[in-house]
């Protein structure tokens, strides 16, 4: 074989494998949940996402793309650590572990909280064209953001109501939104205070002791309402009792008035029909014993002065009583 031919055929075998491996380059398998950004000549061209796709080799590339993020170490120390270069933009939920954030509350309370976030990133172009260093943006916004809602609360309302500071993410979001990021939730995983376990040991007794004195004072309060209810209940039942008596008493002496009458009245109809056989006057009878009975009545009372006087003297003074100079007799007239 000459060499002219070998060397040309060399030349093909070459030329063949740089275009084959080239070709293969083209290539780009992009995982579930995953998004590549491509430009051309340095512009944004498209992006990419889960599936197999092909790029012009030597003319498109891949938007790199460079992160810090924190990991905890033995100790509660927190290192920020570089992960180095990617092209490949995760648009799973993400969280973040952050460094404890000392705040001031609202009570002058110096309080350490040690905060998660996650995130999703809901427009690869926009995040990567937007901002570098995601995670590190994403803590001192939500450093801010945590120092000032924990200014306007108490520190007991951060212990008990920690979940006011989870509204952190939607104001968050509000800042976000522009670089294509969507905060899912803020969580307030431990509140770390100097000498708290005394604060909220000292504060828990005084809640019980207030609490004894407002019960106690409420057992108090129900008794004397229940006394209270039993002297009004037993008072309207003596005055029922007491009303209920006289009703009684005077149905009595009313039905005893009656009694009384329709027994006189009888009686006087049968004096009246007995003096009627004998010839006797009985309305006469009747006012003599009338008046015998306001005679006995009057004699009765201690403070009635009583004078007997002839009946005709009597007779004459009641005469001159009543203005009468004379009056007229069957046998004389007096002056």
């Amino acid at each position: 074989m000459e060499t002219g031919t070998i060397i040309g055929l060399v030349i093909g075998i070459i030329v063949v494998l740089i275009l084959v491996r080239t070709v293969f380059l083209g290539f780009i398998v992009v995982k579930e949940r995953e998004a590549v950004i491509i430009e051309r000549f340095g512009s944004y061209h498209d992006t990419f996402m889960a599936g197999v796709h092909w790029k012009i080799p030597y003319v498109d590339r891949t938007k790199p793309y460079r992160y810090q993020y924190f990991v905890t170490k033995p100790g509660t120390e927190y290192t920020v650590l570089e992960k180095g270069t990617t092209d490949r933009i995760k648009v799973t939920n993400e969280v973040i572990d952050f460094p404890s954030t000392s705040v001031i509350t609202r009570d002058n309370a110096s309080v350490l909280l040690d905060c998660i976030l996650s995130y999703q990133i809901t427009n690869p172009k926009q995040m990567i064209y937007s901002c570098n260093n995601l995670p590190l943006l994403l803590s001192k916004i939500l450093q801010a953001f945590v120092r000032n809602m924990a200014a306007q609360l108490s520190i007991d309302q951060i212990i008990e109501e920690s979940a006011t500071l989870n509204a952190a993410s939607g104001l968050m979001n509000e800042e976000v939104s522009k670089w294509g990021v969507k905060i899912l939730f803020v969580k307030v995983q431990k509140v770390i205070a100097p000498g708290l376990d005394d604060v909220l040991g000292k504060q828990k007794n005084a809640q019980l002791r207030n609490a004894k004195i407002v019960i106690d004072a409420r057992a108090h309060k129900q008794t004397a309402v229940i006394e209270s209810e039993g002297q009004r209940d037993s008072m309207i039942r003596k005055q029922e009792g007491s009303t209920q008596e006289q009703i009684s008493q005077a149905r009595g002496r009313a039905t005893s008035i009656i009694n009384i009458a329709t027994a006189e009245a009888r009686s006087v109809k049968e004096i009246a029909r007995a003096l009627q056989k004998e010839g006797t006057n009985p309305v006469r009878y009747l006012l003599s014993l009338k008046y015998l009975d306001t005679m006995r009545a009057i004699l009765n009372n201690p403070n009635t002065e009583v004078k007997y006087l002839p009946m005709e003297t009597a007779t004459v003074q009641i005469m001159k009583e009543l203005g009468l100079n004379t009056f007229y007799a069957p046998n004389q007239a007096f002056k």
